[in-house]
């Protein structure tokens, strides 16, 4: 479930950013993903359910060290554009996506994922005043089935949803969440 809150006046969502177990300190800020991981651009990525943060935590982050660890922020809400659950903000959405890889096509260049989120997140989101975009992934069961996304396959209505901030004023607080040994 998705967790939301005020705090003098500003609109809060709880948002939990999975990183590989460090020995010696915890983390005072997020890390931003690197660009070849960006799918929404580069910027500090979260998830919106903590189901998924551990789920991250044991395919992706703990393959050097066995743990990984979850911090718990609060993400203030303003100016993060919301294509998961608002209508007309996911229509914005598409039209600037599908406008940006019409501007590749006419300039005969390949379309990509990276390509087209880079030039969104460094020409276009910071213009219209944009510092986060809340979108999700269609997931699929795992052929171990060890992961139940969908009993009625292939619908799968369980979101992976995730909040990409590209400004760190977005993140109002920051703290160790959870370890975990996988």
């Amino acid at each position: 479930m998705i967790h939301r809150s005020i705090t003098k006046n500003i609109k809060l969502l709880t948002g939990y950013h999975t990183q590989e177990y460090r020995h010696t300190a915890t983390l005072d800020k997020p890390i931003k993903a690197k660009p070849e991981d960006s799918w929404l651009g580069v910027g500090y990525y979260f998830w919106l359910e903590e189901e998924f943060a551990h789920y991250w935590g044991k395919d992706k982050k703990s393959k050097k060290t066995g743990y990984y660890d979850i911090y718990k922020a609060a993400i203030v809400e303003e100016k993060i554009l919301n294509a998961s659950f608002d209508e007309n903000a996911y229509f914005r959405f598409r039209q600037i996506i599908e406008e940006t890889i019409d501007h590749f096509q006419t300039k005969g260049k390949n379309v990509t994922l990276l390509q087209v989120h880079r030039f969104l997140s460094e020409n276009i989101w910071p213009k219209i005043g944009i510092t986060g975009i809340i979108f999700d992934d269609l997931p699929q069961n795992k052929e171990t089935k060890d992961r139940i996304y969908s009993y009625i396959e292939p619908f799968y209505y369980k979101k992976r949803i995730q909040v990409v901030v590209f400004d760190l004023q977005n993140i109002s607080t920051f703290v160790i969440f959870k370890e975990e040994l996988c």
